[in-house]
């Protein structure tokens, strides 16, 4: 009973809890209309510090950053809002304009086919998008199948089958890129650099020599940490050590 009664309390708690995170959100949602950036920015701020992960809350966040020329923090929440929610296109114009901020002009190498592919296809959705397809294909299936069983007509059952069998091609395809989609996600680090100016080194240490600079903004991927060093590159191919603190994941 006691066991009951805790869990009655914890249900309720939660709903109050979320509900209380709804009111700020629509709070600062107001605030942001009424163009009072920074009051809305706290609320945000609040939200987040929650362990909130929300498109909505990180694109308004970038937006406000952008407002007021914050170039890496507007960059750093665009691209977090873009991870959630890839296919949204107002992101991804309004993740555009503020790359053009920056004062880093790199040119990216080709793309192999495979890359394309994967960006296309693979990355075209969360890992968590192709699970919820493939489950649906896969309860599609067995619809297809159930009416394959139990229909009389010889026409219907050959579209029956040849149906279900191409879902079963869909599923297996939706599972497959699912796994890619995480495998490539859990393993692929991305950062912004947060430092006005930084210096990429040769080596993790401080007398190395220096291969080039960057300057806030820039997104880069993370390759390797060796205490408070990133071995990091960039979309031309260069590589080299940074410091830890002049950048933040994403």
């Amino acid at each position: 009973m006691k066991k009951i009664v805790f869990l009655f309390i914890f249900f309720i708690s939660s709903i109050g809890y979320a509900q209380t995170l709804d009111s700020l959100f629509v709070q600062a949602n107001k605030l942001y209309q009424q163009e009072s950036y920074i009051e809305a920015l706290k609320l945000y701020q609040e939200i987040e510090n929650n362990d909130v992960e929300s498109s909505a809350l990180y694109y308004n966040m970038a937006n406000i950053y952008y407002k007021t020329n914050q170039v890496a923090p507007s960059i750093y929440y665009y691209e977090k809002a873009l991870v959630l929610d890839p296919t949204n296109e107002d992101i991804t114009f309004n993740l555009e304009f503020a790359e053009r901020m920056t004062l880093d002009n790199i040119e990216a190498l080709p793309k192999s086919l495979g890359q394309k592919f994967r960006d296309n296809i693979t990355l075209k959705f969360t890992y968590n998008t192709w699970a919820i397809i493939a489950v649906s294909l896969a309860f599609l299936f067995a619809i297809l199948f159930l009416l394959y069983h139990f229909s009389y007509s010889t026409g219907k059952k050959r579209i029956y089958f040849i149906t279900s069998i191409l879902t079963v091609i869909f599923v297996s395809l939706s599972v497959f890129f699912a796994y890619k989609n995480y495998h490539f996600v859990k393993n692929d680090i991305q950062a912004i650099i947060f430092a006005p100016q930084t210096q990429v080194k040769s080596a993790p240490t401080k007398s190395s020599d220096v291969n080039f600079e960057l300057h806030e903004g820039t997104k880069v991927q993370i390759i390797e940490t060796l205490d408070n060093w990133k071995k990091i590159k960039i979309v031309d191919g260069k590589s080299g050590w940074m410091n830890a603190e002049d950048l933040k994941e994403l």
